[in-house]
């Protein structure tokens, strides 16, 4: 598993080919609908919850594990106070 932190030119958080996964202290696993409030929802549960969240982004010939290890730029493509 690699951290979106690592992604040399930016990890593509907008991109609907992203599919995000939260793992929550619940010990829960939930697909991120793909839906601007529920991708909004996940960031405050994380923040404010103990929630992790995770990304599969596809490639060309395989499928990388994500944590988003910065909830920070996470939430600037979905929360406009944040930018």
């Amino acid at each position: 598993m690699r951290k979106a932190s690592e992604v040399e030119y930016g990890f593509p958080y907008g991109s609907k080919l992203v599919c995000y996964i939260e793992y929550t202290k619940d010990k829960e696993i939930r697909q991120i609908e793909n839906y601007v409030q529920e991708k909004r929802d996940v960031y405050y549960r994380v923040k404010n919850e103990g929630s992790k969240l995770y990304a599969v982004w596809p490639g060309q010939y395989r499928s990388d594990l994500f944590e988003i290890d910065n909830i920070e730029l996470y939430g600037k493509e979905y929360i406009k106070d944040l930018t």
